[in-house]
């Protein structure tokens, strides 16, 4: 079997050491969804995601939390994958949490993208 990885999305992928004290390592705005390479629900949306490069504002980026136990599932109490949590200057300024079975529904996506360009 292949391992899975995110090769090919085009994104930045983070890791447990682009996160300091529950805050990202990153200046300006990044919108970043969190995922595992084992979860359908996630593997689906990443298309749709990267598609939103331009439309949502600040850089997009996957958080792989690939591994069960990364402290990332923690830190930003993940429960379902995909999640997207918005970073302004590396604080949480924003989050839709993924549903199960369902992950990210493309109205959920809609309603943040009118929510950032709002602010």
């Amino acid at each position: 079997m292949t391992e899975r990885t995110w090769d090919g999305y085009g994104l930045e992928v983070l890791g447990i050491k682009d996160f300091v004290d529950g805050r990202l390592d990153r200046p300006g705005t990044y919108v970043v969804c969190f995922g595992a390479t084992w979860c359908a629900p996630t593997r689906r949306f990443m298309p749709t995601f990267v598609a939103e490069k331009g439309s949502l504002p600040g850089t997009l980026a996957i958080a792989d939390i690939s591994d069960r136990n990364d402290p990332l599932w923690d830190v930003f109490r993940i429960r379902i994958t995909p999640s997207i949590v918005v970073f302004q200057d590396g604080v949480v300024r924003t989050r839709v949490d993924g549903r199960r079975m369902f992950g990210i529904t493309s109205r959920a996506l809609s309603e943040l993208r009118d929510t950032l360009h709002s602010k």
